[in-house]
């Protein structure tokens, strides 16, 4: 299994790279573009060329359902705004670029969960922020730019008008769509904020388009102002989108020795920008007993009670007293409290292989399973995706077992760490 398993996350590497050497070739700007963006924990292009790959097709209708919501999306992105003070005269500033909800904000601070740090912590530092839910605080905040939607209305002149300009301007239709409308938007307001500023940007990294576009303009700017990434997520089984784009930056700072390795041999990142530090985000892990956690998107509800209801038969007890955890984003999705609902009227078989802390994770593994693995030492994953699964030969730190097509149970073997645990040194001072 294991042989296999390894194969195919090096042919979808190989996929990876070839495709985006090639759309580079034709002047395509990879760092910006959805179709070289393989996230595979979302319903995306990237995501679906995987999956058209291992199922050896060109062409899926999925994929041209989201190309065509990508174009149409360009349509609601009309009317943005910005709310912000105005910036002192200062030698060199600090900025940081993240995302906000409303939950974020106290009376008197914004709470940065990705650095784990307040918004009134840290001299001459200010935040541009990205708001996910479109709150803008009635607060005024001396060092908080927030750029907020001001509605979603679709207009269909927007849409044509964008699409002759960029047409015009860019000669290709990899640009048509929305991540890459977005990421300019956002990017044209961040340039206009710190224009002729002197200043180091940091952000929570991910290799997103919205980000790369950002670097792009902090260099834009000015060629010395620093450029400080944190991948602040766990280790993930194979972290595609993470794959070098030739990104203008200075530093990426990892949490784990074992993920700077990952990065340096299957992700070609250059090791002098590879720098690792404790993590900022996590200051504790918690023992998560007993939870099945759903996917971010469920493809098929069947498949997983079908394998929850084996694993249960075979090889642990699976009661009421499991807990169902769904991701924040998706909390009001049909999907998953359908999910919720038809768990609850399953009827498992008691067994003796009680177990009373293991976690069972469905779909993409995310960052969850390294935070089960750093906590009790292993973990069951259901999953009908080999991008999805944790390979030993990959990661060397970890044991695979399959118990049967689509379940599989993961143990740390080593002591190498998933994740460097904050302490109470460690801070964003340590960046500055």
């Amino acid at each position: 299994m294991e042989k296999k398993l390894y194969k195919e996350q090096l042919a979808i590497l190989k996929y990876i790279n070839t495709y985006s050497k090639k759309l580079s070739s034709n002047g395509i700007r990879t760092d910006l573009v959805p179709f070289s963006d393989f996230v595979t924990w979302a319903n995306c292009l990237g995501k679906e060329k995987i999956d058209n790959l291992q199922k050896k097709r060109k062409l899926s209708l999925n994929y041209l359902k989201i190309l065509v919501l990508e174009l149409l999306s360009i349509g609601q992105n009309y009317k943005f705004n910005i709310v912000g003070p105005s910036l002192k005269k200062i030698n060199k500033l600090n900025v940081i670029y993240s995302y906000c909800e409303k939950k974020d904000f106290q009376n008197n601070f914004y709470y940065d969960k990705y650095f784990g740090l307040r918004s009134n912590e840290i001299k001459n530092t200010y935040w541009f922020l990205i708001s996910l839910d479109n709150y803008v605080p009635k607060t005024k905040y001396k060092n908080l730019f927030i750029l907020y939607r001001e509605t979603k209305k679709f207009k269909f002149y927007f849409l044509i008008k964008n699409i002759l300009r960029i047409l015009k301007k860019k000669k290709s239709f990899y640009y048509l769509n929305n991540t890459y409308h977005l990421s300019k938007t956002y990017a044209s307001f961040f340039f206009n904020t710190f224009e002729f500023k002197n200043f180091n940007l940091f952000l929570p990294f991910e290799n997103r388009p919205n980000q790369n576009a950002i670097i792009e303009k902090t260099k834009l700017i000015s060629g010395s102002n620093l450029v400080n990434a944190y991948y602040h997520r766990l280790p993930e089984p194979l972290q595609t989108e993470m794959i070098y784009k030739k990104n203008k930056i200075n530093n990426l700072y990892v949490s784990s020795k074992v993920q700077k390795k990952i990065f340096l041999k299957y992700f070609n990142w250059p090791k002098n920008k590879l720098k690792v530090i404790e993590s900022l985000r996590y200051k504790n892990l918690k023992l998560r007993k007993n939870i099945i956690y759903l996917p971010y998107e469920i493809d098929n509800i069947d498949f997983y009670l079908s394998n929850l209801k084996y694993l249960s038969k075979y090889n642990l007890e699976i009661s009421k007293n499991f807990s169902i955890s769904i991701h924040p984003l998706k909390q009001k999705s049909f999907k998953h409290l359908e999910f919720k609902k038809l768990f609850k009227k399953l009827k498992f078989q008691k067994n003796s292989k009680k177990n009373n802390r293991i976690s069972i994770i469905l779909g993409e593994a995310g960052s969850v399973a390294s935070e089960c693995l750093e906590t009790y030492g292993k973990v069951y994953h259901i999953t009908n995706q080999s991008y999805n699964i944790f390979s030993s030969n990959i990661w060397n730190n970890l044991q695979t077992t399959k118990i049967k097509e689509g379940i599989y149970l993961y143990k740390k073997k080593s002591a190498f760490k998933m994740l460097n645990i904050g302490s109470k040194k460690s801070s964003f001072e340590t960046l500055l």
